[in-house]
């Protein structure tokens, strides 16, 4: 969204000259842009100096800190910048994104609400708040943002599609669909529109429709692998697994509001579960754990902690930012966990964990056998999964996106690759809307 460039609030001074200082100010910007951050640290501390109560320096300060990429400064200076000019929408923007830069999404919208109250036709600021909201997953209130800055400016590019595509995250297909078309009506090459109505018609089962817009929209982005992935699921194809990429921007997308959202919203339990199993084996709480694909650590939440390395892996560092602050872990790495189970040395861990991580990968063939490799005699593997029935294939691509294996087929793989009968738990893995969605627990034992 394109915005205007914000203007500095005016403010009471304290003496000097008020023109030279507002000279010094714009040079000392010009040194922030230029990215001579030296002399513009050293001319803002004089500046500072001279009139500590001039809430310009600490805007400046602002941009200087997060020019520099010191986020605990730049916090710093937009809440002394608020705390002087309690009424400056600018000071609030500022804080706003220092506070993203944090990883305080909550904290940051209040604060761009704010600076929106005071100055609501500002786009920069109205682009702020519909990032913050897509960031926790708050289609209705990006959906309000994106409609206010059209009734201000109908021109802006791609506004039609954003406001297609935050309805069609609230499920409102129909006006989704009126948006996304008359947006593709101004261009044609709208890959986001053509993404969007892909996407309005695969989940109304409309596969032949959802076909024609993605194969157009293939036409602009040939070796987009995520295009490519859903090309395949539109054609009632189920691939091994979906492209990185893909999964790790559903996750870093996800991770601020995931503990609040999957446990509250979504009656999620299975980390409990898998944590009672733990521990009713290993009652003096003295192994090692493999959480693969742990998230922002539920699963140390429920567990605690333990006598031994308890590591965590997972794709979206933005989930592993949130499970670091549980200070359950020892390490936590960075790393798909296909890669992460392959790497690891034989006879590591006494337990592995998989707490709804094998719904975002089709084949489980190679997780199995490396998980085998890596787990000590006698270990123990706790994993869970969507159901797809027997009679079918090994596994299916959802319309969620997500994968569900059969029983059949995980049975099988277990006792290929050597482990024990495995003990299988039916469950209903959690809530998705008013219904529940069914799965299954694997609790198995790598003989001893």
């Amino acid at each position: 969204m394109a915005g205007s460039k914000f203007s500095l609030p005016p403010i009471k001074r304290t003496g000097g000259d008020p023109e030279a200082r507002s000279r010094q100010l714009q040079a000392v910007e010009s040194d922030i842009e230029a990215g001579r951050l030296s002399e513009a640290a050293s001319m803002l501390n004089e500046l500072a100096l001279a009139d500590p109560n001039d809430v310009r320096v600490y805007v400046t300060g602002w941009m200087l800190a997060s020019k520099a990429g010191n986020a605990a400064a730049a916090l710093q200076s937009a809440e002394r910048a608020v705390a002087l000019a309690p009424m400056s929408a600018i000071a609030h923007y500022c804080l706003s994104e220092a506070q993203q830069g944090r990883g305080n999404v909550g904290a940051a919208r209040t604060s761009i609400d704010q600076a929106l109250m005071l100055a609501p036709t500002n786009l920069r600021f109205r682009e702020l708040a519909v990032n913050l909201a897509n960031a926790q997953a708050d289609h209705a209130t990006a959906e309000n943002h994106l409609r206010a800055a059209f009734a201000q400016n109908q021109d802006i590019p791609g506004l039609k599609t954003m406001i297609g595509n935050a309805l069609r995250y609230q499920s409102k297909f129909d006006e989704a669909e009126t948006w996304l078309s008359e947006a593709l009506a101004i261009n044609p090459d709208d890959v986001e529109a053509l993404h969007g109505l892909a996407m309005v018609a695969y989940l109304q089962d409309d596969r032949a429709t959802a076909q024609h817009y993605l194969s157009t929209a293939l036409k602009h982005r040939p070796t987009d692998t995520g295009y490519l992935y859903l090309d395949a699921v539109f054609k009632g194809e189920a691939p091994s697994q979906p492209p990185e990429a893909m999964t790790r921007g559903l996750f870093d997308r996800y991770a601020n509001r995931f503990d609040t959202h999957l446990v509250g919203a979504l009656k999620y339990r299975v980390p409990q579960k898998v944590s009672a199993a733990i521990l009713s084996r290993f009652p003096d709480r003295k192994l090692n754990i493999l959480d693969i694909g742990c998230g922002t650590g539920l699963l140390g939440v429920s567990l605690g902690r333990i006598d031994g390395f308890f590591v965590g892996v997972d794709l979206s560092m933005a989930m592993l930012e949130e499970a670091a602050k549980h200070h359950v872990y020892s390490r936590l790495h960075h790393v798909n966990l296909l890669d992460a189970l392959e790497a690891t040395d034989a006879n590591e861990y006494e337990v592995i964990a998989a707490c709804d991580v094998f719904i975002y990968l089709g084949a489980l063939d190679g997780a199995i056998a490396n998980a085998f490799k890596v787990l000590r005699p006698g270990g123990w593997m706790f994993f869970s999964c969507e159901n797809t029935p027997d009679d079918g294939p090994d596994f299916v691509v959802r319309k969620s996106m997500r994968y569900a294996q059969s029983q059949k087929y995980v049975k099988g793989l277990l006792k290929t690759t050597g482990f024990a009968v495995p003990a299988i738990e039916e469950l209903d893995l959690r809530m998705e809307q008013t219904e529940a969605i069914t799965g299954f627990l694997v609790s198995v034992q790598k003989p001893a």
